[in-house]
């Protein structure tokens, strides 16, 4: 058994794939991975967007707690 990395892996079963599937494949990616400008935001965007109106009361509670981490 030949081992592969995840990106071999992921590689592999494009080619493997008939092109209607690489399409459909390739919009999935990108609808999960990009960003508007393309660019990748920093984890820390949206943190506070917990949909709770106490989260600047709780700063230093949350701050301490590392956000849920």
């Amino acid at each position: 058994m030949v081992y592969m990395t995840s990106k071999e892996q992921l590689l592999q079963l494009v080619e493997d794939l008939p092109e209607e599937q690489v399409d459909e494949l390739l919009r999935l990616t990108r609808d999960l991975y990009s960003t508007p400008g393309g660019q990748r935001l920093p984890a820390f965007v949206g943190i506070g967007d917990s949909g709770r109106s106490d989260v600047s009361e709780r700063a230093e509670v949350l701050l301490r707690e590392g956000y849920g981490r």
